[in-house]
């Protein structure tokens, strides 16, 4: 039997959850962990798909009734809810003592259930513990640990994992026709650390170009402040009057470079979050000491940190400038 198949990687919950469904045996809650575009909601589709499918060969089939209906959000037995207050959870309370509709099962995802309040997640404690039959909870959240002890004992805890550039690739090959050439395909597939959703976005956005220029920015303010040479205070000095979220933007994507950098200073082992290869990562990084490198991630770090708190771009850049010398 074929389960999950358009699932990519990620084996262990194909194994896991998919298993349990393929013997009916799953359970009645699932905590499914992981950063935003890493495929929790792909996971809860396919699982309430593969609940529900009425043909078993291949779990889900996607080509009966009710696999065509949930994949396409279709499907009124199975709800999404953003059930981060009290309130919302006596919507869903209201909602599981209901009859299915169009199915035998009813099935309630709710995302960023990391960001419930104590009083919602202990509203909902009730219903993890006793629902009633044939019914399914799916909650989505980037860290199970922001979940009360009470309700991840209740429920199952799966975890998405990042893909690999290579799967990334992969799937653009197959599936997405961009138009756009191999080596910015190859940049925008290494920055999307391991997310299919971020690059997805990226693509379908038409954010490709000025991702690619802020990378390309972003790298020579890296090489610029390692080097601090008259040419990366000049170009420091020209982001003074850059908004804060575009100076953000590269304080972040500088980050990542920084990180390669010191990442292939101790080992070639580590997947690469910035440069496409390592050997130009490598190339770099030879230029520097590891204190060169780690002082200015800090500095940049503590910019992020002073913007939260409504620095101003000229004295956040300062800062770093001073901190360099």
């Amino acid at each position: 039997m074929r389960i999950f198949s358009d699932l990519i990687g990620n084996d262990d919950i194909k194994n896991t959850l998919g298993g349990a469904i393929s013997r009916n045996e799953f359970s009645h809650a699932y905590i499914i962990e992981g950063e935003d575009g890493s495929g929790k909601s792909t996971v809860a589709r396919l699982a309430s798909a593969a609940i529900m499918c009425q043909n078993r060969d291949t779990l889900p089939c996607k080509v009966c009734p009710s696999c065509k209906k949930i994949l396409n959000d279709s499907c009124v037995d199975v709800r999404f809810y953003d059930a981060f207050k009290v309130d919302d959870v006596r919507k869903i309370k209201e909602a599981i003592y209901q009859s299915a509709t169009e199915s035998d099962y009813q099935i309630f995802i709710l995302n960023d259930a990391h960001k419930m309040t104590v009083q919602a997640q202990n509203a909902l404690l009730l219903s993890l513990e006793e629902p009633p039959k044939n019914v399914v909870f799916f909650l989505l959240c980037k860290d199970a640990t922001l979940l009360l002890e009470t309700i991840r004992s209740r429920a199952v805890l799966l975890r998405t994992t990042p893909l690999t550039k290579e799967q990334i690739l992969r799937y653009a090959d197959m599936h997405v026709d961009t138009g756009l050439p191999n080596d910015t395909l190859d940049k925008l597939a290494t920055l999307s650390r391991g997310s299919l959703g971020y690059f997805k976005d990226m693509l379908d956005s038409g954010k490709s170009d000025a991702l690619i220029k802020s990378r390309e920015t972003a790298l020579l303010f890296v090489c610029g402040m390692l080097n601090l040479d008259t040419g990366s205070a000049n170009l420091v000095y020209s982001m003074f009057s850059w908004q804060r979220d575009r100076v953000k933007e590269i304080f972040n994507l500088s980050l990542l470079a920084l990180r390669d950098l010191a990442v292939v200073k101790r080992s070639r082992g580590t997947p690469l979050c910035f440069f496409v290869s390592y050997d130009e990562a490598s190339t770099l990084a030879s230029r520097y000491s590891l204190k060169k490198i780690l002082k200015l991630i800090d500095a940049i770090t503590i910019g992020i940190d002073n913007f939260a708190v409504n620095a101003s771009v000229a004295g956040v850049l300062t800062s770093i400038l001073a901190s360099c010398e």
